[in-house]
């Protein structure tokens, strides 16, 4: 990898996970001084900057930390190919089950998100108290629900880095298994 590069990928590494704790804490903190009892509510109910001081550009704490995991994991993993590479191909194979895995189940839980979000917004509609943000998820546990918004995103974002897993591995088998094709073959060994 190119020097520029991985200087490059570090930097965002640090920055991704720099905005990963400072969305984190604010979120935990918010939470038990607002005393929620919606788990994730705190990172979807106000935009960062506020539109007032920027209108051009501004998220929710949600949709921050979402961006910041993509970016922290999928550099991480490019900064480390060398070290993952050394592996052993049945260790790398198991980190791709369980990857497979968790990209299963975070797709079910994707799907039963929006799907819930799609009907709940119907029913809001229908009442006329739409507010796309505080609709929450009462299942399995009325005592803990969890805002959807902040579910489906952080289950979003598992499955993306579920399968960029999967894929990313895969590409180091591939190049392995090239590299070793490449050893065990010699090119003047041509029997006529």
């Amino acid at each position: 990898m190119n020097k520029k590069v991985r200087i490059a990928l570090k930097g965002l590494c640090g920055i991704s996970l720099i905005i990963i704790v400072i969305t984190s804490i604010y979120g935990i903190l918010e939470a038990f001084l607002l005393n929620a009892d919606v788990v994730g509510e705190t990172f979807v109910t106000f935009e960062f900057p506020p539109i007032s001081v920027f209108p051009l550009f501004y998220s929710k704490p949600i949709t921050w930390l979402s961006a910041s995991l993509l970016i922290f994991y999928l550099t991480l993993l490019e900064l480390n190919v060398e070290k993952i590479s050394k592996l052993t191909g049945s260790l790398r194979n198991s980190l791709r089950l369980v990857a497979l895995f968790v990209g299963a189940m975070a797709f079910y839980e994707v799907m039963f998100n929006f799907t819930l979000w799609s009907g709940l917004i119907a029913r809001d509609g229908i009442l006329g108290v739409l507010n796309v943000d505080i609709i929450k998820n009462p299942f399995p546990n009325p005592k803990t629900p969890w805002n959807i918004v902040f579910a489906s995103k952080l289950f979003t974002v598992l499955f993306v880095l579920a399968l960029y897993s999967v894929y990313y591995l895969q590409r180091i088998e591939s190049k392995i298994g090239k590299e070793n094709w490449n050893q065990h073959s010699n090119p003047t060994d041509i029997h006529t």
